[in-house]
This record gives C-alpha cells, structure tokens and sequence, in this order.
C-alpha cells in the first residue's frame, strides 16, 4: 500500500529532469566523484586531489571543461575513473559544443579594454574564524595569482586563539588585521576600511582561487560599465563524499555565461531582484569600494556569526542594483570550494541558508521603504511555495535526491527567521559589538535605497 501511495504522488509531483551527478533520472547521487580538469586546448586531463579523504571508491568523473582558458561546461561520467581517460575528452568537447550553441552570453555595452585594468588596483581580503588549516591551503593558492595584487588582507573575526596571526606570519605577502566584532559583515567591512584601492576581492578562506582568477574579475568590471560588483564561479574542490555531492548537485554553481544584473528606470529593485540567488555567493566576489562604503559597507546584523546566519553578501548586491549600479556574474573568475564533508555540517549550512535569506528578505528588507519591501515580502512567499514546500513534498518522495535532513534544515531555518526576530536580535547583537569595542573603524551608516 505504501509503495503504491507513493507511486501515485511520484506521478503527480515528477522528480528533478535534470540527471546531474545522478545514476538515473530518478536514481540516487552518486557517492563519490573525482575531480578532474580537461583542458580542451591542450588535450590533458588534471584531476584535482582535495584533503578529505574518499568516503568510498569514487564512482566517476565530474570533469570541468576548459577552452580558452576558460571553463565553459562541466560534464558527469559514471564508471572506474581509471578507466574514463579515453572517454573524457570526446563527452568533453561534446559539453562544450553543447554550451555553446546556447543562448548567448550578457557581454553588457562595450566599456574599456579589460588591458586598461590591472592588479596593482586590487586588494584581495580573506575573512577568516579559527580555520588555520584551511587558511593555509587558502593563502598558498592566492600566492599562486598570475597576477600580482596591491595587498592580500587576511581579517581575522575574533578567532579564539592565536592560530590565525601564526598562519599569516609564515606568508610575508599578506598583512594580518584583527576585527574583534564578532560576525562575518563586521570583518567584510574592515577588509572595505584597510583596503586602500578601487577593487576589494573578497574569497573565503575554505576556497582556492585560480591562478587568473583576478583577471576574470577585472574582466567584469572593464567590460561592463557601471559594474560596481562582479562575482564569479564557483566549482568544487573535491566530491569525496555524498554530502560533497548533494551540495554540488544544487550548489554554488551558476554555469558558465556572463550575465548583468541592472534595476529597470522606474522600477522598485525589490520587484525584479529579490532573488539574487543566480548572482553567486560571497565566496567568490569583487566590490568597488567607494560604491559599497557609500551605501554603509555589509550590514553587520547579516551573515555568519548572528542570529542570522547568513544573507549579507546577497543584501549588499542588492542594495548596489538598488541603487543603480550594474552586477556581473563573470564565470571566467574561478575559486575552487571545499564544501562540507559531512551531512551534519551540511545541514547546518542549509539552515543559515534559511535564516539568512528571510532575515535579509523579510528582516533587513523593511529597511527600504514600502516599494521595496513589497517585492522582498513577495519573493519571501514565493520562495517558500516554489522551493520550502515544493523540497519538502519531494524529500517524502525521492529522498535519496532530496534529503529529508536537508530540506527539513531549510525550511526550519526559514520558519525561525519569517517574523523577522533574528534580525532585531542580530542588531542588538551589533549595538553591542560596537559599544564594546568604541576605538575600531566603522563603516557609516547603511543606507536602503527606497526605489
């Protein structure tokens, strides 16, 4: 009886058509993946070795597809890696021939040569909390950057221990700040302070940027006119569990054409980008810095380290095409993330998802004014309809594509933050993070463009 229930609600509500690092369109994940780079120009394969070890033997290749120099698809080949090498390169050229006959790329008006920007206006910031280890494995990769930076900025956000500054003192590259307000936006906003050029890079100290990754920054910038914010690719470091590849599955990733975010004249941004979701993530993103502390810098009761866990480097995008500035997705700009290894930390991370987009949605957003805040209030509903409900349907019924933890994390996390409680908590959170440490730099005030 149960098996035909579910059969029964399986035909009304179909699961995902895209097949994605899965054995079959309904299938499970695969439990473990190889990492592989194919470079389509020279013809060589590079797989990518990640510090967590396999969960269990790797049931094939989730290879990113490079042309140009550039990534320009990705393709999932299930099998014995050692044995894939001779099919990679022909699924390869096929994923790219395919992206390629796609819709074609957002290049914006034409704007100054991308040779009339360089790094010497760059400050690249890593904001960091107790990873040691993984901020050494972030600051040897932006030591391998093609192109030399102004200053690598590591801001360390009131770690425990003194792990952090021994770090940095064995990279004579970068300069250690500490920033003892606790929170992630209070860290981002002092990298804005230290910085003293036109570009502040900021990555996470859990990702591994590309050797040209700045150039593919810059990219966005020269190209695009009136960019005042560029965000770039995300892919993984290793799949070397199932969490690893649940996560990727539906991850960071925004595929490989360059897209323009812009506020239509005459139109409240919270009508047509409350969802900035396919904009990217502040793991991987460039702000202009005058711009940005104009506006009062990251909202400090957003993100790690609050009650609300998360949604400041989406409300400060916003707040940028709020108030008229363009936004670029540039996925020439790489990083490479080590996503969470474990279900447990995954579903943890899904949780501030939640919380962090309805603080932001439906806590920062009344900020803004009526106009606004009513195109925040519908995504908020929107949301909730299309993706809590919709995920937690599909996790009774294909819980190997949708895991139940997960989903429920979400929506949980959602539910807590709707009435717009951890924001108000987060703000007397940041009043006294800011009474008790008077003598550090602030940001000025926020300011929420009313539309």
């Amino acid at each position: 009886m149960v098996r035909l229930v579910r059969g029964l609600l399986r035909r009304a509500l179909p699961g995902p058509s895209n097949p994605r690092m899965r054995t079959g369109p309904r299938g499970r994940y695969l439990r473990a993946l190889t990492v592989v780079d194919v470079d389509l120009d020279t013809g060589e394969l590079a797989p990518q070795a990640g510090p967590t070890p396999f969960a269990e033997a790797p049931e094939g290749v989730y290879a990113i597809v490079w042309a140009g120099g550039r990534p320009v698809a990705d393709v999932t080949v299930e099998g014995r890696p050692e044995e894939l090498s001779t099919r990679l390169l022909p699924l390869a050229a096929d994923a790219a021939a395919a992206a390629a006959a796609g819709p074609a790329p957002e290049a914006g008006a034409a704007g100054r040569p991308a040779g009339s920007v360089d790094g010497s206006g760059v400050t690249v910031a890593v904001c960091t909390r107790d990873r040691a280890e993984d901020l050494v494995h972030c600051l040897t990769a932006i030591g391998a950057l093609a192109t030399t930076v102004a200053e690598v900025l590591v801001v360390d956000n009131a770690s425990v221990d003194d792990s952090t500054r021994r770090v940095v003192a064995d990279f004579p590259f970068a300069r250690y700040v500490r920033e003892p307000r606790a929170g992630l936006d209070w860290a981002r906003n002092r990298a804005l302070l230290e910085a003293r050029t036109p570009v502040v890079a900021f990555t996470d100290d859990d990702a591994l940027v590309h050797p040209r990754w700045v150039d593919g920054l810059l990219r966005g910038f020269a190209e695009v006119p009136g960019a005042a914010a560029v965000t770039g690719l995300v892919v993984p470091l290793e799949l070397s569990t199932p969490a690893q590849v649940v996560f990727e599955a539906r991850g960071f990733g925004r595929g490989y054409a360059r897209r323009v975010f812009r506020s239509s004249p005459g139109v409240p941004a919270g009508r047509e980008h409350a969802d900035l979701g396919d904009t990217g993530t502040g793991a991987n993103m460039a702000v202009l810095r005058e711009p940005v502390l104009a506006l009062g810098g990251f909202d400090p009761a957003l993100d790690v380290g609050t009650p609300t866990g998360g949604g400041g480097d989406h409300e400060l995008l916003f707040r940028l095409v709020a108030a008229g500035h363009a936004l670029v997705y540039e996925p020439s700009a790489v990083v490479r993330h080590r996503h969470r290894a474990t279900m447990a930390g995954l579903a943890r991370q899904r949780r501030g998802d939640g919380t962090g987009s309805y603080s932001w949605w439906l806590g920062a957003g009344r900020r803004y004014g009526g106009r606004q805040y009513a195109g925040l209030r519908r995504q908020a509903v929107r949301w909730a309809v299309h993706h809590h409900v919709l995920n937690a349907a599909r996790s009774l019924l294909y819980p190997e594509l949708f895991p139940p933890v997960l989903s429920w994390a979400d929506a949980r996390g959602a539910a807590r933050a709707a009435t717009g409680d951890l924001y108000r908590r987060a703000l007397r959170q940041a009043a006294e993070q800011a009474a008790a440490h008077p003598a550090e730099p602030t940001a000025p005030p926020l300011v929420h463009p009313r539309g």
